[in-house]
């Protein structure tokens, strides 16, 4: 019985840690069961998110920094016809379609901001896709810029969405084209009434007239200023109107050449005088000196700094505009700043989206379309230049943009030369040696009209230029299409042709082209004018102008005389020379000269270009191989007797530059 004690405070023990095993199991069963419960439910999660990715519309692609693909969805999967197996793991070049490699591939330019890039790609099937590429991030340190784990591929098809832009764009043009030609006749016939008013009836009402004569006079001369700036405000719109359409659906022609943006802020400049004319209010330019030049679109660009400086003279009562040009490393700086009321920092952000006003526009009238600086947004952006806005409530805002500096470091001189009005020796040499040849082709017969021939489907525009033309001294003959137009080109032998290009039975380019490659008509100068804007199909057919309607009368009796006098004493010359040589600087300085520069080619197209163009005149440059043996050949040639030839020596024997006759 001693023990009994110490065996009753074993079974003590050995119950506690019964019930303690027994406890212990309880909870290793109760958390199995919780661990189980909450693997499945990570699973059905993960079966359920796998399910939302593989569903998705858009296809999606996950790549790790090293560029392994770590999670591809089925759609993306299915439009390439690629296996699960094959993409996860691998690297994305090794893998996926080539396009999509080399969009993957920009991740490098993504923005320290987080903005994703949005890359347009072809898609298999001749479909569009858009591909939206960002950055995966993590939790980042105060002030620091969070890690980047990754990046996130998204590829959504939007061949429907562009055939329906497409389709949108098309009606905005169409309509907008169609609104035009009779906004070319409202235009031109009112401004017609007006002038004959000003000049042959206005004058008759004396200062002593009954005052209700004069009282309607006077209403009947601000009606039509009425209808003439109402008339141009619809101009302006539906130019905007179609530039947006245009920008959008990426079908904007650009001509794109070396300028200089110091020309351009002059030719601004003298564009807007009449917006500060009268008002407190001053115009002034600081261009810094010797610019280097840029490569752009001289129209566009004058374009962005007259909406920047129309803007800036609209919104500001007194004070001044300051449009400024520096160069700031490999960029020009272009701003414009003003002292008008200035705007509020909330409404920043939206200056640059369209349709949009700042301000109130329930107590301030818009005073636009809203469409201007989104428009200049794009054509800066075009450019490689990025546009934006600084402004302070009651100071005045400041509008800048940049333009990419010009990298041709090899033309520095040549440019130098240029803007000093130097030309090189052999090109002045020769122009001396032109001008005495074509001194006696030059005596025209001053009692003869020009002859312009009109070719419009339209009877309204025919008869509206007819007017204007015979108004300036010309003598106009009428065409109403493309095959009209031929037969009189060839029968009257006009000074200028103006050509519409929608017509019936043959289109003005259709027109165009024939007129330049018959040897009868080659050398008649051809004015394109037409809602259809394609200007770059139009210079490729060889036509000298190219005027969009509707057009200030001003502008088109000012390139018609400029056609016309050429037509009489411009030559056609045909310039041979490999690469680029001096035939940009050369044909340059001939057009100035009034000579007709109707191509140029290499030396081994040149026999065949000069039979099939007959020109006056063949330059031949230095840089062309077997100068002697073209020369040769072409002075074989019957058909060639009549041609002047020149020969280019090299810059260092500019004196002999020699008639090759």
């Amino acid at each position: 019985m001693a023990d009994d004690p110490q065996v009753a405070r074993l079974e003590r023990r050995l119950q506690r840690e019964r019930a303690a095993r027994k406890s212990a199991e309880r909870i290793a069963e109760e958390q199995t069961l919780q661990l189980y419960e909450t693997n499945r439910a990570l699973q059905q999660q993960g079966g359920y998110l796998r399910a939302v990715l593989d569903n998705m519309a858009d296809g999606l692609i996950v790549v790790d920094l090293d560029g392994a693909v770590t999670l591809v969805n089925r759609t993306l999967l299915r439009a390439y016809g690629l296996a699960q197996d094959k993409v996860v793991g691998s690297s994305y070049r090794d893998v996926l379609h080539r396009e999509l490699v080399a969009a993957i591939s920009q991740r490098d330019k993504l923005r320290a901001d987080g903005e994703p890039l949005e890359i347009e790609i072809a898609l298999p099937g001749d479909r569009v896709g858009l591909v939206t590429l960002g950055a995966i991030t993590s939790d980042s340190i105060a002030g620091e810029p969070p890690p980047v784990l990754g990046h996130l591929v998204i590829v959504r098809d939007v061949t429907t969405a562009k055939e329906i832009d497409r389709m949108k764009t098309d009606f905005i043009s169409n309509v907008s084209h169609e609104l035009r030609t009779p906004l070319t006749s409202i235009l031109g016939f009112t401004k017609i009434i007006k002038r004959t008013l000003d000049k042959k009836l206005f004058p008759l009402i004396s200062e002593s007239a009954d005052p209700k004569t004069k009282k309607a006079v006077g209403r009947v001369e601000g009606n039509l200023d009425i209808i003439i700036s109402e008339g141009d405000r619809l101009t302006t719109l539906i130019n905007e109107v179609l530039d947006v359409a245009k920008m959008e659906a990426g079908s904007v022609n650009w001509n794109m050449s070396e300028l200089s943006v110091a020309e351009i802020v002059e030719r601004v400049a003298a564009s807007t005088t009449s917006l500060f004319e009268g008002r407190p209010l001053e115009l002034r330019c600081d261009v810094e000196a010797e610019l280097p030049a840029i490569e752009g679109d001289r129209d566009r660009l004058i374009q962005v700094l007259i909406n920047l400086v129309s803007n800036a003279a609209k919104f500001t009562d007194q004070g001044e505009v300051v449009c400024s040009a520096r160069r700031e490393g490999e960029e020009i700086v272009v701003s414009v700043r003003d002292t008008g009321a200035g705007i509020a920092q909330d409404e920043l952000h939206q200056v640059f989206e369209k349709f949009k006003q700042v301000g109130d526009t329930l107590t301030d009238k818009p005073k636009g379309t809203g469409l201007g600086l989104p428009i200049s947004k794009q054509i800066v952006q075009h450019h490689g230049g990025r546009i934006w806005v600084e402004s302070e409530l009651g100071v005045g805002s400041t509008f800048i943009f940049t333009l990419p500096v010009m990298a041709q470091p090899e033309l520095e001189q040549a440019e130098g030369d240029r803007r000093h009005g130097r030309e090189s020796p052999d090109v002045v040499h020769l122009m001396q040696r032109l001008g005495g040849q074509s001194a006696d082709d030059e005596l025209l017969d001053e009692g003869r009209r020009k002859t312009v021939l009109v070719v419009d489907d339209e009877a309204n525009i025919r008869e509206y230029l007819k007017q204007e033309l015979e108004s300036g001294g010309y003598a106009v003959s009428e065409a109403r299409d493309g095959l009209e137009a031929i037969a009189l080109a060839k029968a009257l032998k006009p000074d200028l042709v103006i050509l519409d290009v929608m017509m019936p039975k043959m289109n003005g380019f259709d027109a165009a082209a024939v007129l330049k490659n018959d040897p009868q008509t080659s050398r008649i100068p051809i004015m394109i004018h037409s809602i259809v804007e394609d200007r770059e199909r139009g210079f490729r057919l060889g036509i000298d102008r190219y005027l969009t309607k509707p057009t200030e009368t001003a502008t088109l009796l000012s390139e018609v005389a400029t056609l016309t006098v050429h037509s009489d004493s411009g030559k056609t010359i045909l310039v041979v020379a490999e690469g680029e040589s001096v035939t940009p600087e050369l044909r340059r300085t001939l057009e100035r000269a009034g000579e007709h520069v109707i191509e140029t080619c290499s030396g081994e197209q040149c026999f065949e270009r000069a039979r099939a163009l007959r020109p006056d005149i063949i330059i031949i440059d230095a840089s062309v191989v077997g100068q002697h043996a073209i020369v040769k050949k072409l002075r074989a040639a019957k058909e060639m007797e009549d041609v002047s030839l020149f020969l280019l020596a090299e810059e260092n024997g500019a004196g002999d530059e020699r008639d090759a006759r």
